[in-house]
């Protein structure tokens, strides 16, 4: 995942030009081949020849034509979105987030379902339920899915005494071998990812940071959690646990901490009063502008987005705050990260889920786009 690859006319780069070239109709919403070997720098001819193979393979499709300047109107081509379907789950320590997604990446269907705790039974069989009964509704046939994404926190069964949950409950994900009885349950090509990096994943391809190339996402859920992209790509880590923002050391009212337990909506409690909202999101921006101003010396970003399972007012509210907090006190040089509110909500780790099957068999590293788009 590190490290930019140009693309190129070799035959051994064909497969990684596909995927560039299915990656810039994404990012486009559909173009020509012109435009696409503008883009990508690719040569016409190559163009065109990968153009014509992505279409016989029914990964691309025409989409009527374009007018406009001196010749013949040229034709459009855009993703086939009939060319399959992608499911995402979130399993989270309270709920469970299910989206399927066609090959152009369109919601097709969403389903939540409220757990006191899961079991790795209950996950299987609404998986399962899920599939079946949202792939009858579009009377498409079960072989039409082509992976299943799978976002939870690496920590699922940690916690414990922030969420009252007891040993006995958080079993199942405290061993070796949640895996593969997972893998052991899903008849369909199965892909894991931590939910903060499958959140992040979204916020890149298709949220706000769609157009940024480094950015640091604050996902507010039952715990604050998140990811990091640098040079286009979700920065996984040794341990595919980068950006885990609940156990970043800040130092608030006078003693150090971790952010969890001062971002986080579980501090909420059940059915919080206006007035305990409002200390809330004051207590937040303070924690996050700390955990910010550390993250952003270090890394020099474009963006921090924030998002996450709060109404679009307060997450407003929120987002102003730490702006505001943002402005003052800080050191002489330091460049102030622009703040960007998130709009995926709670659907962000599932929606990132499902673009997992996706993002691993089709898409190139963002990088060298990136770099075209903005010269473009």
């Amino acid at each position: 995942m590190n490290g930019t690859v140009r693309g190129t006319n070799a035959s051994g780069m064909r497969r990684y030009n596909a995927r560039l070239i299915l990656a810039a109709v994404r990012r486009l919403n559909g173009a020509s081949k012109a435009e696409l070997a503008r883009l990508t720098t690719l040569s016409p001819q190559a163009v065109v020849r990968i153009v014509d193979e992505l279409e016989e393979e029914g990964l691309l499709a025409q989409a009527g034509k374009r007018t406009g300047g001196m010749g013949q109107p040229a034709t459009i081509y855009r993703i086939n979105g009939a060319r399959g379907y992608m499911v995402g789950v979130e399993i989270g320590r309270s709920r469970l987030n299910f989206a399927l997604l066609n090959f152009d990446g369109l919601k097709k269907a969403e389903r939540t379902v409220s757990v006191r705790f899961p079991t790795i039974e209950t996950v299987l069989a609404e998986i399962d339920t899920f599939v079946r009964e949202s792939m009858l509704g579009l009377a498409t046939d079960l072989d039409a899915v082509m992976g299943v994404g799978i976002a939870m926190p690496w920590f699922l069964g940690e916690w414990r005494e922030e969420m009252h949950v007891s040993d006995r409950q958080v079993k199942d994900w405290t061993h070796e071998g949640v895996e593969e009885r997972l893998r052991a349950g899903i008849a369909w090509p199965l892909f894991f990812e931590n939910d903060g990096n499958a959140a992040t994943l979204a916020q890149l391809l298709c949220g706000a940071g769609h157009d940024l190339q480094n950015f640091l996402h604050v996902n507010i859920g039952t715990f604050v959690g998140g990811g990091l992209v640098l040079g286009g790509q979700v920065v996984q880590g040794r341990h595919g646990n980068a950006g885990a923002l609940a156990s970043v050391p800040i130092f608030v009212n006078n003693q150090s901490d971790y952010l969890l337990h001062h971002a986080s909506l579980y501090t909420l409690g059940a059915d919080p009063k206006e007035a305990e909202w409002q200390r809330w999101i004051e207590h937040c921006s303070d924690a996050l502008k700390f955990a910010i101003v550390g993250a952003n010396s270090l890394l020099d970003l474009d963006a921090v987005i924030v998002d996450g399972a709060i109404e679009h007012p307060r997450l407003e509210a929120l987002v102003q705050s730490l702006e505001a907090k943002l402005s003052r006190d800080l050191p002489p040089d330091f460049f102030t990260p622009k703040i960007r509110q998130g709009a995926l909500g709670e659907s962000a780790a599932s929606l990132g889920a499902a673009l997992l099957p996706l993002h691993s068999s089709y898409s190139p590293n963002l990088a060298s786009l990136f770099k075209r788009v903005a010269a473009a």
